[in-house]
């Protein structure tokens, strides 16, 4: 109490003393508001702030000049008078009423600081009036005070008296009891009507969880209100809230499936793990993941179908709705890439979206415990089947999209590309569940062979279009097949294997390529079907449900991709692409033996292109790589073909000794197997045959003629490159039929054995040289020493022969040692012919005729600078059987049934020349050589193929 009035008394001498201090200086408290006083003295102090709203003010003041302070106060309203009211939310309502109006801000802003000024001012006023009343009351205060000192007095002893009673009086006790278990009763209801509040409170909670996407902690919260709420289910309103909290968790699940159906286009790894523990709390994890496969496969059947829908054509009718085969169907072939496209980014996204849930179920445990009826494997054993349904599903769409879309009708880089989409897809899959995807690749092997089937027939007409409008002139700088952009994709895998290459390009034998270095490669069809290998890929871990494998790039990027089934990146030989300068300057320090240029013409070099678009599929999809081979070998056949129908036919002499049984089965082949299929053959090559090949200026078309069989060389010597690589794409079974005809390395040299020999046939005046052959008397019965007159005859011709052909190789390289060896064929096999027709022949006879031989054989050997030990020893046995003993000229007559050297025509005259004075002897080799020509199948004068030359004069035996 002394205490108080110690305080009391203090306060109030300090208030005196301000009153007295203030009246002795006769100082004025400062007046409120917008007074010239106020703001020189009152704002000195100010923050920046409080000049900004002086400037304000004073803006203010001067629109409210006019006004006094009395309408001011009048102006304010009533709200602000009331101590109910709110009046922020009254003047933001007028203010926003009309929306955002900056102009009405600073207005009213302006008006309620006056307001205030005017009020506060008015208030200091009331106040100093109130000054003489103040010091009265302080009067009044002082005398209560002494009387509250008195009657403090009176109190406490009173309170002294009272308490002395309470403590000898039982009832205080009584009180005291009945007073604490009021209290504790009041503690109880208040406990009550708390527990009851915070359940209705319940739902602004649950609503915040729920936006926050704390679905565990909403779930928790509602089942903790509803086990607090069955202990007060004696009130109606808790009954009620019950019934609204049941309500309230099947609207939580229903949000719950919601969210759990977003997850399967836009999985969200913070979300989806409050689903589940929302599941796990709600008890329901089980049925949750039943209900995300359900989302899973909807998903799959609604997107494919909005698919499809945005890329069908909009004049159909909205109301009808098509099955997805029948939308396929009606898809334009312009669109059916970018739906595809479109299709495989939804699948991807989906498949994503599952791939990290089994993530992340794989990698938090939701119950924490191994038993074999934990609901954590039941979970994984759902995913893992989830996988396999999921991608079947995804599986037969794709493969009934491509069944009924046209495919056929695309174009060869479009079918492509759809190729390496669906290889990618085909990945996909084995990454995502480790299936094969066997029934897709069936169907793509399907629609590849129909669509191959197609192709390669159009591939050989625009070769007969090349061929029909070819000027058989060489190709400038051309020198590798790397050159070409269809072989850009495997650049590097021939670089890799650069000495078979090499070897190849430096040797003229073509000699078959060994698989030294295939031990490198992986093999393309390894049934191990659960391997890594496609683990390096790594789609699922570079892109997410957000990007995928079918973004961006597919036009170019997708062409040169190395997708070989079974084979990673660095087996495959894939890399990426250097720049032109890269390229060139690799090519150049690699491939140093291909730096010459090679003689190519325009039809060689679009078979060398189709060859690489060949590779390309045959490379994409390796079910048909045997048959893309196959075709492969028969462009190059048709070529050979082609070149043998143009430039091989037209020769004065029977050819058909001259075939080869491999060159002669290719050839059969063609017609047989290509010719029908093709609309544009037989081409009309009669201008070049009345031209250039009927002229004997340019050697009979002789430099056209290098050109076509020299351009099947490069190319073929150029298919030699790839050996290893399509060894590579071809099943191991298919390759011996690659080995065995890339092994026939004198393919084109056999060729050009009758092509060139048709122009060698003509260069030599064969009936005039077998005349004056006929002339010569050889039943002399001396030696003589000076060759016959047609041996000169026929020199002259060589040598006018020779000065064309340096006249010709200004022109184009020409291939001096097969075009001589053609013409040394030609020349001894005329003298033969000549020598066989003789009727009557002594030794001086032999003699002149070895005299002869010698001269033309060392004047040929002189001019052309080369042996022809074949040719000089067919000649030479010719001769020589004059001076075999009878035994061993019938030894010789049989072996020559099985060897086929000479004409039965040509045998027949010489065993009459020689056995003309025994005729027992005679009749009996005539009849063995007959009976051996009988055996063949025909006359002793019929040879096979007797239609192929078109000679049909009587030198139908020179050759």
């Amino acid at each position: 109490m002394q205490n108080s009035k110690a305080k009391m008394d203090e306060f109030k001498s300090k208030v005196m003393d301000l009153l007295h201090k203030q009246t002795n200086r006769q100082m004025k408290i400062p007046a409120m508001g917008f007074s010239d006083y106020f703001i020189q003295t009152v704002t000195t102090d100010a923050s920046p702030n409080d000049e900004v709203d002086a400037t304000d003010e004073a803006s203010a003041g001067a629109s409210n000049a006019q006004r006094s302070d009395q309408e001011i106060l009048e102006s304010i309203e009533e709200c602000y008078y009331s101590p109910d009211s709110n009046p922020q939310l009254y003047e933001l309502k007028k203010v926003l009423s009309d929306g955002i109006d900056n102009e009405l801000i600073e207005v009213t802003i302006a008006q309620l600081r006056t307001q205030q000024k005017v009020l506060t001012k008015q208030v200091l006023q009331n106040i100093l009036e109130q000054r003489n009343a103040c010091s009265s009351e302080f009067s009044a205060i002082n005398d209560t005070q002494k009387k509250l000192e008195e009657s403090l007095w009176t109190c406490q002893k009173a309170r002294s008296y009272l308490n002395f009673a309470r403590t000898n009086l039982t009832t205080t006790s009584l009180e005291i009891l009945a007073s604490y278990r009021k209290r504790e009763v009041l503690k109880e209801v208040l406990d009550t009507l708390m527990a009851i509040k915070k359940l209705r409170t319940t739902d602004v909670e649950l609503q915040k969880l729920l936006a926050d996407h704390n679905y565990s902690a909403a779930i928790a919260l509602l089942l903790q209100c509803k086990s607090s709420a069955e202990g007060y289910m004696q009130y109606n309103c808790v009954q009620s809230l019950y019934k609204k909290l049941q309500e309230t968790m099947l609207l939580m699940e229903f949000q719950l499936d919601t969210v759990l159906n977003e997850m399967v286009l836009n999985f969200d790894t913070r979300k989806y793990a409050k689903l589940q523990e929302a599941y796990k709390l709600a008890n329901k994890s089980l049925m949750a993941m039943d209900q995300l496969h359900i989302n899973y496969i909807s998903a799959i059947h609604s997107s494919v179908n909005a698919v499809l829908r945005g890329y069908s054509d909009p004049s159909h009718d909205d109301q009808i709705k098509p099955l997805y085969e029948q939308l396929c169907e009606q898809l334009n072939s312009e669109k059916l890439i970018p739906c595809l496209i479109s299709l495989c980014k939804t699948f991807w996204t989906i498949l994503a979206s599952y791939y990290q849930v089994v993530m992340w179920h794989n990698n938090y445990k939701l119950y924490g415990h191994e038993e074999a009826d934990s609901p954590d494997i039941y979970i994984q054993q759902k995913l893992k089947k989830g996988q396999s349904r999921l991608w079947n599903d995804i599986l037969t769409k794709v493969c009934l999209f491509l069944q009924s879309a046209k495919l056929t009708a695309l174009k060869y880089d479009q079918f492509i590309q759809v190729m390496s989409i669906v290889q990618r897809l085909k990945k996909v899959g084995v990454e995502f569940c480790g299936e094969q995807s066997e029934k897709l690749i069936d169907i793509m092997q399907q629609q590849s062979e129909e669509f191959f089937r197609r192709y390669h027939i159009c591939c050989v007409e625009e070769i007969c279009l090349f061929l029909d409008n070819e000027s058989w002139t060489q190709v400038d700088s051309f020198s590798h097949i790397l050159q070409l952009p269809e072989f850009r994709s495997v650049r590097h895998t021939l670089r890799r294997h650069k000495s078979p290459t090499t070897a190849l390009l430096a040797s003229s034998n073509n000699s078959p390529i060994s698989n030294n270095n295939c031990d490198e490669l992986v093999s393309v069809h390894s049934q191990d079907g659960g391997s890594s290998i496609y683990g390096s890929y790594g789609y699922f871990l570079r892109f997410s449900e957000k990007s995928s494998p079918f973004d961006g790039g597919l036009d170019a990027a997708m062409l040169e991709e190395d997708i070989l089934s079974g084979i990673v990146d660095e087996a495959s030989c894939y890399f990426s692409e250097e720049s032109d300068d890269e390229q060139k300057s690799l090519q150049s320090k690699e491939f140093d033996d291909a730096s010459h240029h090679l003689l190519v013409n325009n039809t060689a070099l679009n078979v060398l292109r189709c060859l690489g678009r060949y590779l390309q599929m045959c490379k994409l999809l390796h079910c048909i790589s045997p048959k893309i081979v196959s075709c492969m070998l028969e462009l190059i056949d048709f070529y050979t073909f082609a070149v043998h129908e143009i430039f091989g036919k037209d020769a004065l002499v029977p050819t058909d000794n001259m075939y080869t049984p491999r060159l002669e089965r290719r050839l059969r082949s063609v017609e047989a197997n290509v010719l029908p299929q093709i609309k544009l053959w037989p081409l009309n090559f009669s201008s070049l045959a009345n031209n250039e090949l009927a002229n004997p200026d340019t050697l009979y078309g002789l430099p056209q003629r290098i050109v076509a069989v020299e351009s099947g060389r490069s190319m073929f010597q150029q298919f030699h490159i790839l050996q290893h690589y399509l060894n590579h794409l071809l099943p191991i079974a298919d390759r011996p039929l690659l080995v065995g005809y890339l092994e026939y390395s004198e393919y084109m040299l056999d060729l050009a054995k009758p092509v060139y020999t048709c122009v060698t046939s003509r260069v030599i005046d064969l009936s005039a040289i077998l005349a004056q052959m006929a002339k010569v008397k050889w039943d002399v019965n001396h030696v003589i020493h000076q060759h016959s007159s047609y041996s000169d005859v026929l020199n002259r011709n060589i040598q006018s022969f020779a000065m064309c052909l340096e006249e010709t190789a200004k022109e184009v390289a020409v291939p001096s040692k097969h075009v001589w060896n053609s013409m040394a064929h030609v020349a001894t096999h005329l003298l033969v012919e000549g020598f066989s027709n003789v009727k009557k022949c002594s030794a001086g006879g032999r003699a002149l005729m070895q005299l002869d031989f010698a001269n033309f054989m060392s004047f040929l050997e002189l001019i052309s600078n080369q042996k022809y030990p074949q040719h000089r020893s067919y000649v030479d046995v010719f001769i020589k059987t004059y001076y075999f003993s009878p035994e061993q000229f019938e030894l010789w007559i049989e072996q020559q049934r099985q060897e086929d050297d000479y004409s039965a025509k040509q045998l027949t005259n010489l065993i009459q020349c020689i056995c003309a004075s025994d005729k027992r002897t005679r009749q009996r080799l005539l009849q063995l050589l007959d009976g051996a020509a009988m055996a063949n199948g025909g006359t002793p004068t019929t040879t096979p193929q007797k239609n192929r030359s078109s000679s049909g004069s009587n030198l139908s035996s020179v050759i």
